[in-house]
């Protein structure tokens, strides 16, 4: 082990990168974030411009238009959003102030409430999706053939599976 404590470059040949990714794993890695957080961003931008939603509302409204009779109980909803509890409580309760959700009792189960979608939670859904639909086609799915995105969703399913197929 090196003595120079002073040489920050030194410091890489002291502590090497343990079981470093090939290049051809690192630059599929680098695309795979890089794709995601531009148009992640780009997509929040664009939908937080035109004052309807943010990203997270998005993937709230989204995933309750898909539930049956648009409803999932919180912490379902918790779990598919990848949030905390709090974190739940905390969109839900925006979105409830804008009319978008109302909480309803579970009627299985008294302790656990529902987020359920309202018709102006679907209406302010549909005028975000063209926003949406139309972001990632201009900065992904648009530069890809039919062909390329099958081939893509069949990696991503290979790679992770249930990541396409699962509802």
């Amino acid at each position: 082990m090196s003595s120079n404590t002073t040489d920050p470059e030194g410091w890489l040949d002291d502590l090497p990168e343990p079981d470093p990714l090939t290049a051809e794993e690192f630059h599929a890695w680098r695309g795979l974030i890089r794709l995601r957080e531009t148009a992640m961003r780009e997509i929040d931008r664009k939908l937080q411009q035109h004052g309807d939603l943010s990203l997270a509302d998005y993937g709230i409204l989204i995933t309750l238009v898909t539930a049956p009779g648009l409803r999932l109980r919180m912490s379902e909803l918790s779990t598919r959003q990848l949030l905390t509890p709090s974190g739940i409580t905390r969109v839900i309760t925006r979105l409830e102030e804008r009319g978008l959700v109302q909480r309803e009792p579970d009627p299985a189960d008294g302790r656990a409430s529902l987020a359920a979608l309202t018709r102006p939670g679907l209406e302010t859904l549909r005028r975000a999706q063209v926003i949406h639909h139309a972001t990632v086609r201009e900065l992904f799915l648009g530069r890809l053939t039919p062909r390329e995105l099958d081939r893509l969703a069949h990696l991503y399913e290979k790679a992770l599976p249930g990541v396409v197929s699962a509802p």
